[in-house]
């Protein structure tokens, strides 16, 4: 299996990758943080660091240890401008932490028998079902979707109360993007998308919303009584507000994959929570999974996400088995504007530690949020190891081999059409990318987004351009191609990369050498199914 290079997954597993540049934070008064002369003073003394170096509203902590709640304290404000103080209650979004309780979510319906983890997915969705360019879509599991190893692109939208734009339904969102351009079960790719399709699996089968379902059948059962599906109105005193890298106020926000992005929580339920993973008996909580099916959700897939660091990192269902000095963890994170968030577990320990922050969005790992878990974990677990040292990734250009230059003419596909493309490569940086007649160079520099480069035979990188499509005309933009080669064909995603952080929406996207066909356009019979027929190929040659 291949080993996939996750771009840090340890620090932040689904960080939201910016492009612009961080404006300026204005500064606030400084939240007090009073030690106490407990063994949590070096947690609390790491809180207020951040406090000092970042423009943070709130942080809000809970641990546990041997299924009791050890520790739990809020810091700063839920709503600064009314001064309202966090607390352990404090309602936060956890972004990508709502794959955890999608996941839990649909395991209720596997034991029932109503789903088979490895069925085809498409089997459970509504009217709307994957299609697919490099693979099978039939093929798709629900199983690979759990591990985001189905062959789906990277993928966040998300949809701001204060603008006009909604989300589709789901089924347009599917038509869309429910694209599949790898082959399914060989490859880690991190997507939002398909969470969104499994809380579509968790509505289709159960006859309920999404909403209804996870709060009948999860967070009622679990006692999570400030726990819901995007942010629950009679709540509404107790919900942070959420500030974006500036200390602006982010207004609510709604996705097409809420099942990845829209449960919100406190930290006091998502300890709970992290509890009932433990199999530790928790006041007001029902056994809504066997022991069994929950140690399944723990179990590591067999691709290793992340290489070229001290942690090894692969996925669960729903959550990212780390391992790392010596310790297993069990991680679940979110961030995206307005928020950062984290739970991790130490099963071994019957340890967790639960944290949120109301800001977040741009350089969230600079809030050193899984040192502040560590150090917790540390004060909790006698003789706990020290925290590892997380190098940097630095970025770096690979060169373009000599056959890749030359002129690549074809096409995006887009739901509204497809869109003429072309790619002339020369020796760096004469690069140009063409997208309906419009030519950009590469993005070069150091930004978040990284430079051109070609590994694994795969060439990616952002480029400065625009995709004339109604849902990327919604912000400014860039395009973002990750196309493998394949004979005298790059095929793969070009994907509308928001400035504003608000979507990363893939297109299939596939280009063929000019010189080899004489022609700047595909034939019927090499487009589509023909790259397949050659991917597979080529990769059952390569073993």
């Amino acid at each position: 299996m291949r080993r996939t290079d996750t771009r840090g997954l340890f620090l932040a597993l689904p960080l939201t990758i910016l492009l612009a540049a961080t404006p300026g934070c204005r500064r606030h008064e400084l939240p007090e943080v009073t030690l106490r002369g407990d063994p949590f003073d070096r947690v609390r003394s790491l809180i207020e660091e951040t406090f000092h170096k970042h423009d943070v509203a709130s942080v809000a902590i809970a641990a546990a240890r041997d299924g009791r709640i050890v520790w739990e304290e809020a810091f700063g404000w839920s709503d600064r401008d009314e001064r309202v103080a966090a607390t352990p209650d404090s309602i936060y979004a956890l972004a990508s932490i709502s794959k955890s309780f999608t996941a839990t979510g649909l395991m209720v319906l596997v034991e029932r028998g109503l789903v088979e983890l490895d069925r085809p997915i498409n089997e459970y969705l509504g009217g709307a079902k994957l299609v697919s360019y490099v693979g099978d879509a039939e093929e798709v599991t629900v199983r690979q979707v759990l591990e985001h190893t189905a062959g789906l692109p990277m993928h966040h939208n998300i949809f701001f109360r204060s603008r006009t734009a909604r989300p589709p339904d789901q089924d347009e969102s599917i038509r869309r993007y429910g694209i599949i351009v790898g082959p399914p079960g060989r490859e880690y790719v991190y997507s939002n998308f398909g969470y969104g399709l499994l809380d579509r699996v968790i509505s289709t089968v159960s006859g309920r919303s999404y909403a209804e379902f996870m709060a009948e059948e999860l967070f009622g059962p679990l006692g999570l009584t400030h726990t819901s599906v995007l942010a629950n109105p009679s709540l509404r005193a107790q919900t942070v507000t959420h500030y974006d890298v500036a200390g602006g106020i982010v207004p609510p926000l709604d996705f097409d994959h809420r099942g990845a992005s829209a449960v919100h929580s406190s930290v006091h339920d998502l300890i709970r929570y992290g509890m009932f993973h433990l199999h530790n008996e928790v006041s007001a909580q029902g056994p809504i999974l066997s022991l069994q099916t929950i140690d399944m959700m723990h179990e590591p897939s067999e691709i290793t996400l992340a290489a070229e660091t001290e942690a090894e990192v692969r996925s669960g269902l729903g959550w990212a088995v780390v391992d790392v000095a010596g310790e297993r963890f069990l991680v679940a994170s979110g961030g995206m504007p307005g928020t950062t968030t984290r739970l991790a577990l130490v099963p071994e320990r019957n340890a967790a530690v639960a944290l949120a922050f109301n800001s977040g969005g741009g350089a969230a790992a600079d809030y050193s949020p899984w040192r502040i878990e560590w150090e917790t974990f540390a004060a909790l677990i006698p003789e706990f190891p020290e925290a590892p040292e997380i190098d940097a990734e630095v970025p770096h250009r690979t060169p373009l081999p000599e056959r890749l230059r030359g002129d690549w003419a074809g096409s995006i596909k887009t739901y509204e059409g497809d869109v003429e493309a072309a790619l002339t490569i020369r020796r760096y940086p004469r690069i140009v990318l063409a997208i309906d007649g419009k030519e950009a160079g590469p993005i070069g520099g150091s930004n978040p987004l990284g430079r051109l480069s070609f590994e694994d035979g795969v060439l990616e990188g952002p480029f400065f351009g625009s995709i004339p499509s109604s849902d990327c005309r919604r912000s400014n933009h860039v395009v973002f191609l990750r196309l493998r080669e394949v004979g005298d064909s790059l095929g793969g995603v070009a994907a509308c990369v928001a400035m504003d952080r608000s979507f990363w929406l893939p297109h299939w996207m596939e280009l063929k050498k000019v010189g080899a066909t004489g022609d700047r356009h595909h034939s019927e019979e090499e487009s589509g199914s023909a790259f397949l027929k050659r991917a597979e190929k080529e990769r059952h040659a390569a073993g």
